[in-house]
């Protein structure tokens, strides 16, 4: 037993200990013989001089994605109006992924796991019930966003065999030719889904008749219903801490629905009774300004998971798995957060 842990990392000088507790978890709970392979092409130098110190990380010399490159075509009409900074974080992320995940299975590793930096294991033994898993037609497991909306597996906590990855050789992200096939069609009907990264090893499974593994949201605390998951009580995903290093902004929100206050009542009121049409109008007129809203709102929300998981990573945790309360944290920690402004924003793009 081999398993090579895939990371790409891309991390801001103020989350230093986010990248600590991430590889501190690792240790912690992993039981297999492991060996973190790291591309490290947009990581600060104190940083990479941290990972280069650690046993077991294996900085990769991956090759430099190229802005823009990885765009599909209707993609790169949008980005000439609106400009590619947010679209372009998944392409180059799966970039790298991609080179992590041959270099390990070249060394020989047996299984391969892929993890965020803001993503880890919370559980002892993790990586030995997830093999468990993986038998007959079941290649994969993988945690999941949402079953209804997302049904597909995240490279925030994935873990497979190398003898799936040489025999179907999947792919992060779909092809723009599979995208528009009429297979891809129907994986998109059965298997509702974002387009992001883990999409293509969803549509390689569903076209070889496999399964998989999915962890779901296993929250029995917490106090929102995006930042600060665990799934299957096993993988922690703080979720969006790159994006926001690199566009400061959130790139996913969760459905008005999903929420709390007058905003989501109306929302769950409205799928009920207003017509599919009618339903699509109200959602067109109002998305633009209730994005905007949202945007603030789950930035403010992200900052205050941030705080606590650092604060008090422990507590902060078992609250999350067990729903047992932690003690009032301070001020500082649930008070307004004060969110750093870079000195020069990126193009944003806002995703409807």
């Amino acid at each position: 037993m081999k398993l090579g842990i895939a990371v790409v990392y891309m991390v801001s000088e103020r989350n230093e200990r986010l990248l600590d507790l991430h590889l501190s978890q690792i240790e912690k709970n992993t039981t297999s013989p492991y060996l973190i392979y790291a591309a490290v092409n947009r990581l600060l130098p104190q940083f990479r001089e941290k990972l280069e110190a650690n046993p077991r990380v294996k900085i990769c010399p991956c090759e430099t994605y190229v802005p823009g490159s990885g765009l599909l075509r209707h993609e790169r009409e949008r980005a000439a109006v609106k400009g590619t900074v947010h679209q372009d974080c998944k392409y180059e992320h799966s970039w790298y992924l991609e080179q992590l995940i041959r270099m390990a299975v070249d060394d020989g590793v047996t299984h391969v796991a892929l993890f965020h930096v803001d993503s880890f294991p919370v559980r002892v033994g993790w990586d030995q019930e997830l093999i468990s898993q993986l038998s007959g037609p079941c290649v994969l497991a993988g945690v999941v966003r949402d079953a209804k909306k997302d049904c597909k597996p995240l490279t925030a906590g994935m873990l497979f065999s190398r003898e799936f990855y040489l025999t179907h050789r999947p792919r992060l992200l779909p092809t723009e030719e599979e995208m528009g096939s009429s297979e891809y069609a129907r994986y998109r009907q059965a298997c509702p889904h974002c387009g992001d990264s883990g999409a293509g090893y969803g549509f390689r499974m569903f076209m070889e008749d496999l399964a998989w593994h999915p962890l779901v949201r296993s929250n029995l605390g917490g106090r929102h219903a995006l930042f600060g998951t665990v799934h299957g009580d096993m993988i922690f995903h703080l979720t969006t801490a790159a994006v926001i290093d690199q566009q400061n902004m959130v790139g996913w929100t969760v459905r008005p629905s999903q929420r709390r206050g007058l905003v989501g009542a109306m929302a769950r009121v409205g799928k009920v009774l207003l017509p599919g049409m009618l339903r699509r109008e109200v959602r067109s007129r109002a998305s633009k300004h209730l994005t905007k809203r949202f945007q603030a709102d789950d930035r403010q929300q992200w900052e205050r998971e941030r705080a606590l998981l650092l604060e008090d990573p422990e507590r902060y945790l078992a609250d999350l798995r067990t729903g047992v309360q932690p003690e009032r944290p301070s001020a500082s920690c649930c008070g307004a957060v004060e969110i750093p402004r870079p000195a020069r924003q990126p193009e944003r793009t806002v995703v409807d």
